[in-house]
């Protein structure tokens, strides 16, 4: 049809691009990866007896087997509700160094019924 009653993406379906809000599978998989990676580099600079303050900070944090989920596929934003977004909502998220433990008391509560003061 033609005119203003055409059939568009637009008119059809509102968003023509959703987003998921979960990582598929296939993007778990590739991220695993990517940590145990990091964890091989990082055995392999402690072998080598290396003295650096970095290396020190990268023992103190979990390795992929030791993660929780969470902590794995999902990155702290103020933005968003309770405090989490899927990791693949972050720009060049395959490029980027996440850390691998959220700061304390990072899901926040929302507090309804109580009075402004």
């Amino acid at each position: 049809m033609f005119g203003a009653f055409r059939s568009t993406l637009v008119a059809l379906g509102g968003l023509t691009r959703k987003r998921i809000f979960r990582l598929t599978p296939m993007q778990k998989l590739r991220q695993r990866r990517r940590l145990r990676g990091v964890d091989d580099v990082i055995a392999k600079l402690e072998e080598s007896k290396v003295k650096l303050h970095v290396l020190d900070l990268a023992k103190t944090m979990p390795k992929e087997s030791e993660m929780p989920a969470s902590e794995k596929y999902w990155v702290e934003s103020k933005r968003y509700r309770y405090g989490v977004k899927p990791m693949d909502f972050v720009p060049r998220w395959t490029k980027t160094p996440h850390p691998r433990q959220w700061r304390a008391g990072i899901v926040h509560e929302p507090k309804f019924g109580e009075p402004k003061q």
